[in-house]
């Protein structure tokens, strides 16, 4: 049986009303008072009878009817939280490779797909950043079918039956749907649902497809940031570290020379050296020496990497032992002095060949077993010596690179153990604090001047920050953890931003200004409009009129842009700011109100539908009012005549939802985005000549969140749009 309510409803109700029909044809055939067969009963029964058994019949279509409707509610509220799911687990847990997994197992279960995963473009490349269990290795291929960057928002469906098809697109699968993933409003990659059926085994809603794609290139996005600084950090400390543990200041090549050296002094060898492979030219070369016979040593003496008996020890990485030099052929001389006896000891790193180290001796037979083995550990000590030296200096390196970026960067940067002691910190942090490092290093982060309100902070989190010397930054705390994932502390960073603090106040003073100011020339415009308009003679010539009524209209969207955009600016500062109790439901009601005439001017039916057990809420009724009713006046404006515009109201947990709906335009996916910026004004066909500030949307948008509510909208072009705005109930219910 059907796990969906509609179906279960639908049988339900049949079930019972053929139970219905059967009682009642009985009593009825029972109760007649003249004997007669079942046929004879039935072709005599009146319209009464037959009418009763028509009126259970309805229960089937309305009970199933019912069911669909309960189905719907419960697969959005099961969106709804596996949507919340996913964002708690992108927000919370730091380990994005265990995470992205499950959430994408999510993503496949609730869209009814078999297989999901998230392609990142990389350096030309496409790589699978994560993907559900099943998901084959040849899911990348796919992305070649689509255009990158992609040029729209909406998802990408395609019938992967059809040819040519990518070679290793999998052919299991018949359908996928690709939507991009964007994190800082740039393209980071595709998310791929996969489908044997050829298509998902439900409807899925593009919004909500959109936002979780959102949410995941932001988390892929701060992960990439948390690595970086991660990273930064990790090699900062085990710089240090190798610093205090190495032999600070010896490059190679010293190193080896006192290697040889002590080699030399310690089995009493005429001649010992190192020779070095060099790639490049495929030759062996002596880079250290030392001996009594290195006065007689070949110049320039080089030799092939497949020639002489070092060849043998590269090609077997194994120490080689000549007894009597006399008896191998392959045996070429570094010196002028006769050489009898000779060890090859292999240096080796990660099993790879770094060089041979050599052990040359005038007499035959001079090197026993204690001494090739002592020879030979000692060649293995030279290679993990020469390598450590070659990663100090590689390290040494990159703690340059790394020290110029912190002391190049403005931003300050500070490293913390987990008891809060400062370790590291870059000149910025020393000019912020007005201290030398020397100072700061080993002291608590508390202790210093200007972050006491970063000190507090021990977990993840980014944040504005005021300081004590007025100075406000971005601050920006992640822990710090080594490549075993063992946290040994925080990194913080901080941004000054205060220049855009200041900028951001200078745009509000200078819109407040220019606003007032284009306030009474306007004022004055429209005036003189009205006298100009009195002092015509009629009849005014049709050229006269329009000009006449062009000007007034400029005037007055001036007049309403001005208007707007300070309504919009008091919003975002907070100015006059009032909180009293609201009946929302008599505050909608007015509002529908207002808009009743210009909706039927234009035959739209504007209904109002209120729910019961509405709350109050606290805010200010007349910001409330103008946000709404800038919703309102959208839908009228938007809406072709003959459209319907409906207004509900109903009560969620401790929230109020108001939605309006109208069947008009629409708004296509790519706009919707920015649908609530200043001065966008989304385009779709048949609303060219709709004219609008661009303000109304940005406006309502302040309101709702200045009273802790949310605002969102659902649309399709050609099929009409719904805002819904979410409102937090207060804590008295007026019905």
């Amino acid at each position: 049986m059907s796990r969906t309510y509609a179906t279960r409803y639908g049988l339900i109700a049949g079930v019972i009303s053929i139970l219905f029909v059967t009682l009642y044809t009985t009593l009825e055939y029972m109760g007649q008072r003249i004997p007669t067969t079942f046929i004879q009963f039935l072709a005599s029964a009146g319209l009464e009878y037959w009418l009763v058994l028509t009126l259970p019949l309805t229960l089937t279509p309305l009970a199933y009817g019912a069911g669909r409707q309960r189905d719907r509610v419960t697969a959005y509220a099961h969106d709804r939280n596996t949507l919340n799911d996913i964002l708690r687990s992108l927000m919370v847990t730091p380990d994005l490779d265990q995470t992205l997994p499950q959430v994408l197992h999510h993503i496949a279960a609730t869209l009814g797909v078999d297989e999901a995963a998230v392609l990142v473009h990389q350096h030309e490349q496409w790589i699978m950043r994560a993907a559900t269990r099943g998901a084959p290795d040849t899911t990348a291929d796919i992305a070649r079918r689509s255009a990158w960057p992609p040029a729209a928002l909406t998802p990408i469906v395609l019938n992967l039956d059809q040819a040519p098809a990518p070679t290793g697109t999998p052919s299991d699968y018949h359908g996928a749907v690709l939507q991009a993933v964007y994190a800082e409003a740039q393209p980071l990659g595709w998310l791929v649902l996969l489908s044997r059926s050829g298509q998902p085994q439900r409807h899925y809603d593009p919004v909500w497809l959109t936002a979780v794609t959102d949410q995941i290139g932001a988390a892929l996005a701060r992960a990439r940031q948390v690595a970086l600084i991660r990273r930064r950090a990790r090699d900062l400390e085990a710089l240090a570290q190798i610093n205090r543990t190495l032999l600070a200041g010896i490059d190679l090549d010293t190193l080896l020379d006192a290697i040889v050296n002590s080699a030399q002094v310690r089995f009493g060898l005429p001649y010992v050296t190192v020779m070095w492979i060099d790639e490049a030219a495929g030759e062996f070369y002596p880079r250290a020496q030392a001996g009594p016979l290195l006065a007689s040593a070949i110049p320039h003496f080089r030799q092939k990497l497949n020639a002489g008996l070092a060849a043998e020890v590269l090609r077997t990485g194994q120490p080689y032992l000549a007894r009597d030099t006399r008896r191998e052929p392959a045996y070429l001389p570094a010196v002028k002095a006769e050489i009898l006896s000779l060890l090859l000891a292999p240096m080796k790193v990660a099993g790879q060949l770094i060089g041979v180290m050599t052990f040359e001796s005038l007499g035959a037979d001079e090197f026993s077993d204690e001494d090739v083995l002592a020879l030979t550990t000692l060649a293995d000590q030279a290679a993990i010596a020469a390598e450590n030296a070659r990663l100090l200096a590689s390290a040494q390196r990159e703690r340059q690179r790394v020290v110029a970026i912190l002391h190049s960067t403005h931003d300050v940067v500070l490293l913390v153990d987990m008891a809060g002691v400062v370790q590291l910190l870059n000149p910025a942090a020393e000019r912020l604090v007005g201290r030398p490092a020397a100072d700061i290093i080993g002291h608590p982060i508390e202790q210093l001047p200007h972050l006491e309100s970063v000190a507090a902070v021990t977990e993840e989190h980014s944040f504005e920050a005021t300081l004590d010397n007025e100075l406000t930054y971005l601050v920006t705390v992640n822990t710090a953890q080594d490549e075993a994932g063992t946290v040994f502390g925080r990194v913080v960073i901080m941004r000054d931003i205060t220049y855009l603090k200041q900028l951001d106040l200078f745009r509000s003073q200078m819109m407040q200004l220019a606003s007032h100011d284009l306030r009474a020339p306007l004022g004055v415009a429209l005036g003189y409009l009205d006298v100009l308009l009195e002092d015509m003679q009629p009849p005014m010539t049709l050229f006269h009129e329009k000009a006449l009524r062009g000007i007034e209209a400029a005037l007055n969207r001036m007049q309403t842009l001005v208007t707007e955009l300070l309504d919009l600016d008091r919003i975002e500062s907070g100015v006059d700011q009032i909180s009293e109790s609201i009946d929302v439901a008599a505050l909608v009601a007015e509002v529908v109100l207002d808009y009743a005439e210009p909706a039927r001017m234009k035959r739209q039916p504007l209904e109002f539908l209120p729910g019961a057990d509405i709350p109050i809420i606290n805010g200010d009724s007349i910001r409330l009012k103008q946000a709404l009713g800038n919703l309102v006046n959208n839908a009228v404006k938007y809406t072709p005549e003959g459209g319907q515009i409906t207004v509900r109201l109903s009560r969620v947990e401790q929230r109020v939802l108001i939605e309006v709906q109208d069947t008009g335009y629409g708004i296509p996916a790519s706009a919707q985005p920015k649908l609530f910026q200043r001065f966008f004004r989304a385009k779709a066909p048949g609303t060219e000549n709709i004219t609008g500030t661009g303000l109304g949307l940005s406006l309502a948008k302040a309101v709702i969140e200045q009273h802790g509510g949310k605002i969102t909208v659902e649309s399709e072009t050609g099929r009409g749009t719904t805002f819904r705005v979410w409102l937090p109930a207060a804590m008295i219910n007026v019905r």
